[in-house]
């Protein structure tokens, strides 16, 4: 009887911790990306969202240096068609790169675009409410770039 309860406590805890989000749940998690993050260490990246509607979070993520932008990139995060996807708008470009949320917890997104050149992989945590992990890399998963963000008091 033990080893039966033993059994039935592991196949819960497993069960919970394999859990696979619905792409609207996912979408919904990703909210908690609203706000305002900058970088706590190396060079000053920082990233700015919002939520437009119930299935599109706008971004714009900057870098500057001594109040002169360096880089601007125009973001998004939707729900289309049953799936998740993040696109970005590099600079002058007309057109934003997308990236398929492959992979999806309650506090970390995977998405992923096999045919671009880099990143292919671009990886967000929720380490807690005020720290945010971002990570591109290639798709062998090396030539990792990690942003450590720190949530922006309003």
């Amino acid at each position: 009887m033990l080893r039966l309860r033993l059994l039935f406590i592991l196949f819960i805890f497993i069960s919970i911790s394999c859990h696979r989000p619905t792409p609207r749940q996912a979408f919904d998690d990703l909210k908690s990306l609203e706000g305002s993050w900058s970088t706590a260490t190396g060079a000053e990246f920082n990233e700015v969202w919002s939520i437009a509607n119930d299935s599109l979070l706008k971004g714009v993520g900057f870098s500057l240096e001594n109040s002169d932008t360096l880089f601007a990139e125009q973001l998004k995060i939707y729900l289309s068609d049953d799936q998740v996807y993040y696109a970005a708008m590099v600079g002058s470009n007309e057109d934003y790169v997308h990236f398929k949320l492959e992979e999806a917890g309650s506090r970390s997104w995977k998405f992923v675009n096999t045919n671009h050149d880099y990143p292919n992989i671009i990886q967000y945590t929720m380490v807690n409410d005020s720290l945010l992990e971002a990570k591109t890399m290639n798709i062998r998963g090396n030539k990792e770039i990690v942003f450590n963000f720190k949530r922006v008091k309003k």
